[in-house]
């Protein structure tokens, strides 16, 4: 009887609403829920999205979000005074949407509040293929990142930068997400991990497309979302708002190569509905893969350049390059591209511009990056450069390439370098010349005057490992160098000093030449320094 009761309120009720002429919503369409702290008080204006778009908790910490089909996800953009929510060490801030209607959020203030110092660690293309990659990618990156992280002040938080595997042509390595997540956990990160997607993240096998995933961009992004969650999220730390999106846009299924760097329609409105939640005063930090300087001919460019400059202060940071790249975009937006914690995949300890395999760390205060620097893996943070003789030979077995310069001539390669660096080099003792220009920028294969690229490296990777020695692949072993310095030495037998002071003041100073019989120690990597034969 209770139960027949209940079903008849049910039905007059609707009737009623329906009669008044007020619209049921389709079951799938509407998501609701609330919001609330660990003791179950409201929370209001806390940000939930699906990734297409956004509302916010009301003083109830209620919600009401209308659902996209495409989306796998419903999130919240965690408040700057809560913590990361975590699940078995991984961030989990998403629910997964389901076949119903309400997703409540549980969060968790800060045992001091709102933090205004802390540490940013940006990761570049970890991009594992084996299991072994694996194995590097913990025992050297992540417990080196573990371990700088420690000796920082305050707290520290990570995010990727894509990459996180390394699908190639009909080679799928999403088999080892799971693997790599459990690596990436917080306990052994040393902090909480956020992810990007980048190109070599997707399963390349022909899929068909469906109702669900109606691009090929959508669906490749589901075996990656499975494992790491949303592609397309933002998070709040101090007073910064940083964005995470996928600018992979794949153009075919058949095809893993024919991708390009974009942002979507649907990804510029939500863009511009999640940042509408954020105060003009914050800061602005927009994490992506593909180099937003790659993407200026795109429709979008210039309205996300120009809504990121609304800020106070807004960076870019990007990865998939695996060299250092710093740029400025037309309203002065400056954009990090951040070297691989792969170097060369996982070859050697460095990267085809010569800077070591590692990762960047912002330290930030309020609305400011006070001072960054790229970490080698393995290295201390002093080291910032290597300086090579402009008449010697690199390489090993497979080749060799003899810089064309003189023996008084010096390259120095200043990987983190940033305009407004001052760059001295002391002849025995005393102040010889500053340089404030890097060389310019080539893109040939072969050693010729005028070169930029670093040969030291090129002649480990090509000349001793025997990578890039076809035509098809050449270029990613002998990748541009952004930031290579050319010095004339006025004693060419004086000992040299070199002494680089960033913009924070930090100096940094070598005054070691390398040679080619130091592969042993700065270009192979553990496994093989006893085996290999230079």
């Amino acid at each position: 009887m209770r139960i027949k009761s209940v079903i008849l309120a049910a039905f007059f009720a609707v009737f009623g609403m329906l009669q008044a002429g007020a619209k049921l919503p389709p079951y799938e369409n509407i998501a609701r829920g609330v919001v609330t702290d660990d003791k179950g008080k409201p929370i209001e204006g806390v940000v939930v999205s699906d990734g297409y778009s956004c509302t916010a908790s009301d003083a109830k910490g209620n919600y009401t979000l209308k659902r996209n089909p495409y989306a796998m996800y419903i999130w919240v953009s965690v408040p700057a005074e809560y913590e990361i929510p975590l699940r078995q060490g991984q961030p989990c801030f998403y629910r997964k949407y389901v076949d119903k209607r309400e997703f409540d959020f549980v969060l968790t203030p800060l045992k001091k509040g709102k933090e205004k110092k802390f540490n940013l660690f940006l990761v570049g293309d970890p991009q594992c293929q084996t299991t072994g990659h694996v194995e590097r990618l913990a025992n050297e990156g992540i417990a080196d990142i573990k371990a700088y992280a420690r000796k920082q002040k305050g707290p520290s938080y990570g995010i990727t930068l894509g990459d996180i595997g390394y699908s190639e042509n009909i080679k799928n390595t999403n088999y080892l997400f799971p693997i790599i997540r459990e690596e990436m956990a917080a306990d052994k990160v040393g902090m909480p991990l956020m992810q990007t997607v980048g190109n070599h993240d997707f399963e390349y096998a022909n899929g068909a497309l469906d109702f669900e995933n109606p691009t090929p961009s959508l669906r490749r992004d589901r075996m990656f979302e499975a494992v790491f969650g949303p592609v397309d999220y933002s998070w709040n730390r101090g007073d910064v708002h940083i964005i995470s999106i996928n600018d992979v846009e794949f153009e075919d299924l058949v095809n893993p190569g024919n991708y390009h760097g974009n942002i979507t329609d649907a990804q510029m409105e939500w863009i511009r509905q999640d940042l509408s939640y954020v105060p003009k005063d914050k800061l602005v930090i927009l994490c992506l893969h593909i180099p937003v300087r790659s993407i200026t001919k795109t429709s979008h460019y210039k309205e996300l350049i120009d809504l990121l400059g609304t800020f106070a202060n807004a960076k870019i940071i990007s990865g998939h390059t695996h060299t250092l790249i710093y740029s400025k975009h037309p309203n002065g937006i400056e954009e990090f591209t951040v070297g691989a914690l792969s170097g060369c995949w996982w070859w050697s300890r460095n990267g085809a511009d010569g800077a070591p395999n590692g990762y960047m760390v912002f330290h930030i205060d309020g609305n400011q990056v006070v001072d960054n620097i790229f970490k080698g893996v393995g290295w201390k943070d002093s080291f910032q450069m290597r300086v090579y003789r402009g008449d010697a030979t690199y390489g090993g077995k497979y080749e060799t390439f003899k810089l064309p310069y003189a023996h008084n001539n010096l390259l120095l390669n200043v990987w983190n370098w940033q305009p407004g660096w001052k760059i001295d080099v002391y002849e025995n003792g005393k102040l010889a010349g500053s340089i404030d220009k890097p060389m310019p920028i080539t893109n040939d294969f072969v050693v010729e005057p005028g070169t930029s690229k670093d040969w030291w490296t090129i002649g480990y990777n090509i000349g001793v490992v025997g990578r890039g020695r076809g035509a098809s692949n050449r270029k990613s072993y002998c990748q541009k160098c952004f930031h290579m310095f050319f010095y004339t030495m006025k004693d060419p037998n004086a000992k040299i000093k070199v002494v680089v002071t960033d913009l924070a003041g930090r100096k940094f100073e070598t005054s070691h030449i390398f040679e080619t019989a130091e592969y042993d120690v700065y270009a192979a990597p553990p496994q093989y320094r006893k085996s290999m034969q230079w």
